[in-house]
């Protein structure tokens, strides 16, 4: 229906408060202040250390002792890397000898001793690799009581091909210093305020957090900066990682440690050479230079270090060394065999096998005459002919020789031509032919840095080899061959060796 004149006036107005009310603006929300921008330094985890499995050429070694100062420790070495590990050893005997209070000498523990109730823990780890580089860190903490306190956490950065060793510190230039040490400071700064009560909470004695010093004491004089990294690494995703057991800015002890991350980008522009290097192998892992790793049976093992036993079978080969053999592999252990002339003719096939596997073949002479009643000619007959049938039929060149019956005078040494290994411990495994007798004789006698003296060519001593080896491990005895117990000894000529330690008759290693 069309509307009549009369009631437009009307339909003005509405149409015009309608208008009016579509023209008043929204009222402005007030825009949120932008975000604080990321620390650049935070509390975090340590470091990861990487599994030795998926390191070539990786060797885990651990120890346990049962002295009066007891050990427990982990590390790892690098087979075919004699210079880092041999530094390695020279570190943790360092450590041990400390412990002691005196000179360290491996020992086996004693399983009625609480496991770490106290004394020295460590625990060594690979962190990083790369090309030549490999990052290893060694943890050391003090257990009283059954209670771990952290002493100290070191880095270290070594160029396996050139023999370089740089400390953590290294990482950083050395115009970044009082960088590093600042945002060290903030990380514990923000962490202590963070965890420190309310207004409303109610008020006690007690440090607020954690990363407080333990102390209101600040110390004279600011720790230095390369102390403060002497344990700094690197992250996966690239934050510069420093463990720490002082607050960094005035030295007083914290209560207990604390790990920093400073992020990637922050660090990036304080880094040295080196650091820039390890940074990007943690961010973008490259595969370590191959090595060239040590044969079977010749891998490092420092029996100043761990206790060892040598494992030796003399009057070979026969069949029972053939089926010793396979015990042996079974086990992953190496022995040192000491064979006669004659029978290496006989079987030359088993003593090539023994040589293949690893096992160290030694002159037992020709036909096991007692030597000091030959003449010098026939002394050297005995000796030499056997070094040429086993160099002829195995392809190893005998370095040792164990004269029959131990017997040695003056004549026998100076024709000898090789070193003496005599023994230690002798099973009379041949006497008894019953594991039940022999077994448990060895495990009586045997001591860290002994030579044991079996026969392989009776079935009875094969019987008992698995027991024997199941046995000696659990007691936490490595087993090596006569080179691996002498490492690090330079043998004589026509001296007689029973045995690694600083009791006589033994040789000390150092």
């Amino acid at each position: 229906m069309p509307f009549s004149v009369n009631h437009r006036p009307l339909l003005l107005a509405v149409l015009a408060v309608s208008l009016s009310s579509c023209s008043i603006l929204p009222a402005r929300v007030a825009s949120s202040p932008p975000p604080p921008p990321p620390p650049e330094s935070s509390l975090g985890e340590p470091v990861p250390a990487l599994d030795p499995a998926g390191i070539p050429g990786a060797l885990p070694e651990s120890l346990r002792t049962g002295t009066a100062t007891p050990v427990s420790a982990r590390w790892v070495y690098l087979s075919g890397a004699e210079s880092y590990n041999n530094r390695l050893d020279a570190g943790l005997l360092g450590l041990f000898d400390h412990n002691a209070g005196g000179r360290y000498d491996p020992s086996v523990p004693d399983p009625a001793v609480p496991l770490m109730d106290r004394g020295l823990k460590l625990d060594h780890a690979i962190i990083a690799t790369g090309d030549a580089m490999v990052g290893t860190r060694m943890t050391r903490w003090q257990v009283d009581r059954g209670t771990e306190s952290l002493v100290s956490v070191t880095t270290e950065f070594t160029n396996l091909s050139t023999g370089e060793i740089l400390p953590g510190a290294a990482l950083i230039s050395s115009d970044s210093n009082e960088k590093i040490r600042q945002l060290l400071g903030e990380a514990i700064a923000a962490e202590t305020k963070s965890s420190a009560p309310s207004d409303n909470s109610p008020t006690t004695s007690a440090t607020p957090a954690s990363t407080a010093p333990a102390s209101s004491a600040p110390a004279a004089v600011p720790p230095p900066v390369q102390a403060l990294l002497s344990g700094a690494a690197f992250s996966p995703v690239g934050d510069l990682v420093v463990p720490l057991t002082i607050d960094p800015t005035n030295g007083a002890p914290l209560t207990d440690p604390v790990t920093v991350h400073i992020t990637a980008k922050s660090s990036t522009r304080l880094l040295s050479d080196l650091g820039s290097r390890m940074q990007q192998l943690a961010t973008a892992p490259r595969p370590l230079t191959p090595l060239t790793l040590a044969a079977a049976g010749q891998e490092h093992v420092n029996c100043d270090v761990v206790p060892c036993a040598a494992l030796t079978y003399d009057d070979g080969p026969n069949e029972q060394t053939k089926r010793l053999l396979g015990v042996l592999a079974s086990r992953k252990i190496h022995a040192t065999f000491f064979q006669q002339g004659i029978y290496v003719a006989t079987h030359p096939q088993i003593s090539a096998a023994a040589a293949a596997d690893g096992h160290v073949l030694a002159n037992h002479t020709m036909r096991h005459p007692d030597l000091t009643k030959l003449s010098a000619a026939g002394v050297r007959e005995e000796i030499q002919g056997t070094s040429a049938i086993i160099n002829k039929m195995a392809g190893v060149a005998p370095a040792y020789l164990r004269p029959p019956y131990g017997a040695s005078n003056a004549r026998v040494n100076t024709n000898a031509g090789l070193p003496l290994i005599n023994w230690s411990v002798d099973s009379l495994d041949w006497q008894s032919r019953n594991k039940d007798i022999f077994v448990p004789k060895i495990l009586k006698l045997v001591k860290p840095g002994a030579i044991i003296l079996q026969h392989d060519i009776h079935a009875s001593t094969v019987d008992g080899q698995d027991q024997l080896i199941t046995s000696l491990q659990g007691m936490g005895y490595h087993l090596v061959t006569v080179p691996q117990l002498f490492h690090g000894i330079e043998l004589q000529n026509g001296r007689a060796y029973f045995c690694r330690g600083t009791v006589s008759p033994c040789t000390p290693g150092r």
